[in-house]
């Protein structure tokens, strides 16, 4: 249930506030993770925790216009030139980081959730 609220909100919110992504954008709790173009970030929910062992980060973005797979794509390609390498299905590792996308589809969005929390062994 608390899923389903958070995505209508975030519905709300990027119709009420769109962010544009532009080329060669990143998110604003996960500065070196790049925005993909026609992805829209929405920034009222992101979240940034630091902590001794590494930070934890939450950001969501929304597009009509895209889909999961030519998301997925876009992140396979450019999260391995950034030093990451897949780890699971939408997973990823870097040094003590791991990254992890979530999609949720709810016609015409598609809504992608980017954790970033330190990695477990």
């Amino acid at each position: 249930m608390r899923v389903f609220w958070s995505v209508v909100l975030s519905v709300l919110l990027l119709a009420a506030h769109p962010v544009e992504a532009a080329k060669g954008q990143y998110f604003e709790a996960l500065y070196d993770v790049p925005v993909m173009p026609g992805l829209e970030e929405l920034p009222d929910q992101a979240m940034l925790f630091d902590k001794p062992d590494g930070r934890i980060a939450s950001v969501v973005a929304a597009s009509k216009t895209l889909g999961e797979t030519d998301i997925r794509h876009f992140y396979e390609d450019t999260l391995s030139q950034m030093g990451w390498k897949k780890y699971k299905l939408n997973q990823y590792v870097r040094g003590a980081d791991r990254l992890s996308l979530e999609f949720v589809k709810r016609p015409p969005m598609t809504i992608v959730h980017f954790t970033l929390e330190p990695a477990r062994p």
